[in-house]
């Protein structure tokens, strides 16, 4: 019944899409632009809204634990101008989230899917606020080939070179991006981050960018956009694009230092241990490799990427890796050029949570649900391997499924979920651990997705995730399946 009532509300919320993208049709060229006195300086604004709804099952809890079965609605507004000018670009937008439906008695053990983490964090199924997305200026050529940025922004690590390859920057988007610092693109209330950025270029293959952050508040927190001055990123990418005749793969090496002091009574470890406040100061470095070569009848790509971490978890040592290696085919002559990708990646786990040593992959600011759809684990503790198959049967309909078989790195650690830092004070530090009950065995998920492109002001789309648990579930859940399906309808002008 859960599922035809999630349908049902689909159409609902579709119906009214038809005349709101209708009428935008007829509203002229987007996004608008107003010169000013000059053609070199421009004004724009831009518009952009999401409703969603989601259906969850989760895992069935044992007796006395919370009700795994419920949906939800949401809609995200997000509206602002951009003024461009031949040495400078000036952005400023605001966001407005609002929540209907959030369930109540959904929580036990732990949040049982996303519904359920946004009441844990702000306890109102109607949660909704309005704050500052982005509010910051970028200063072009303040020296030869350095531009920089400051203000509140958007960063996605991973993203900072741009290849000039478009089957690179395809495999990019998709499975590098946000694998370390993200905007937590997916849930409502996402993250930005006050700071400042510069990026440096040669003219040629060499690109450089460099970034001190501060994280806002978001994610499943309605009091998104409050700076978190207790949480400090320090960053920096240099690489060499990617090189058609010479075949020359994208190059990156990156090194980010992570420092966490906030008065947040968590520990999201294996040591049993508590803690009244955050105490984590960690250095990532690494590097990647993209390439994309023509091949036979149609393209090959690889991506392969290597981080290791040293520091200090709440006075514990900390020494920890993970790494991916994918590979993917693609037949453009073909219908539907489909693409078939396979991969591996693992997160380090801790071995002894009592030995003063912690060895869990920590990854610091993602967004975890471009390397979990379901958002039902994070990339710690972590071995997935997975293939995938991406399809366009029509120029506006893309339909993508993943099968992933999931297991832990380590039985002694923890089966976690979240995606990093999401509010300043409290008690949720924005990842959490389940026991594993002594084995590594977690399950394999099924997933499928499908975007359709109606109109250019004017898109849907729809996913449909299903796990079969394994141990690791059955230790905590009397239920091994999951079923999530989410609705997406999308406005723009």
């Amino acid at each position: 019944m859960r599922f035809i009532r999630f349908a049902t509300l689909t159409i609902v919320l579709l119906v009214p899409g038809v005349g709101a993208a209708q009428s935008q049709q007829g509203s002229g060229p987007q996004p608008q632009a107003v010169s000013t006195t000059a053609p070199e300086y421009t004004f724009t604004t831009f518009v952009r809204n999401w409703t969603r709804v989601e259906a969850w099952s989760f895992f069935e809890p044992r007796p006395g634990g919370g009700d795994p079965d419920y949906t939800t609605f949401a809609n995200r507004l997000f509206a602002g101008i951009r003024h461009t000018g031949p040495r400078h670009e000036a952005t400023a937008a605001l966001q407005y989230v609002q929540f209907a439906g959030l369930p109540e008695a959904s929580i036990g053990p732990g949040p049982l899917g996303t519904g359920a983490a946004y009441f844990d964090h702000n306890r109102r199924s109607d949660s909704r606020g309005i704050y500052v997305r982005l509010a910051n200026l970028q200063v072009k050529r303040i020296l030869p080939g350095l531009d920089i940025r400051g203000g509140r922004m958007a960063y996605t690590s991973g993203a900072e070179i741009a290849s000039g390859d478009p089957g690179v920057e395809s495999v990019k988007r998709m499975r590098l991006d946000s694998r370390l610092v993200g905007e937590f693109e997916w849930s409502m209330y996402q993250r930005t981050y006050d700071g400042i950025r510069g990026d440096w270029s040669n003219g040629r293959a060499l690109q450089g960018a460099g970034v001190a952050l501060w994280p806002t508040q978001g994610g499943f927190e309605e009091g998104a956009g409050r700076t978190m001055t207790a949480v400090r990123v320090l960053g920096g990418t240099f690489g060499a694009r990617a090189s058609k005749p010479v075949r020359r793969p994208e190059l990156q090496a990156f090194i980010y230092n992570y420092r966490d002091t906030r008065a947040v009574a968590a520990r999201p470890d294996n040591s049993g241990r508590g803690a009244s406040t955050v105490d984590v100061d960690i250095t990532t470095f690494g590097g990647t490799i993209v390439g994309a070569y023509s091949t036979g009848s149609g393209r090959t790509d690889i991506l392969l990427w290597l981080a290791a971490q040293r520091g200090d978890w709440y006075g514990d040592s900390h020494s920890a890796f993970a790494f991916a290696a994918e590979a993917g085919y693609q037949w453009p002559g073909v219908p539907g050029t489909p693409w078939v990708r396979v991969g591996w990646n693992r997160a380090s786990g801790d071995e002894d949570g009592a030995d003063g040593e912690h060895g869990t992959f920590f990854p610091m600011l993602p967004t975890v649900r471009k390397y979990s759809l379901s958002a039902t684990y994070a990339t710690m503790n972590l071995d997935d391997r997975f293939a995938q198959v991406i399809a366009r049967p029509h120029p506006t309909i893309t339909v993508r499924g993943d099968v992933h078989w999931l297991r832990l790195a380590e039985p002694a650690d923890l089966w976690y979920a979240g995606s990093g830092a999401t509010q300043r004070r409290g008690t949720i530090f924005g990842y959490a651990g389940r026991r594993s009950g002594g084995s590594t065995s977690f399950g394999t998920a099924l997933e499928g997705s499908a975007d359709w492109t109606i109109t250019p002001h004017w898109s849907i789309n729809a996913y449909l995730g299903w796990i079969r648990g394994s141990d690791v579930v059955r230790a905590s859940f009397a239920g091994d399946r999951l079923t999530f399906a989410y609705f997406e309808n999308v406005l723009q002008f």
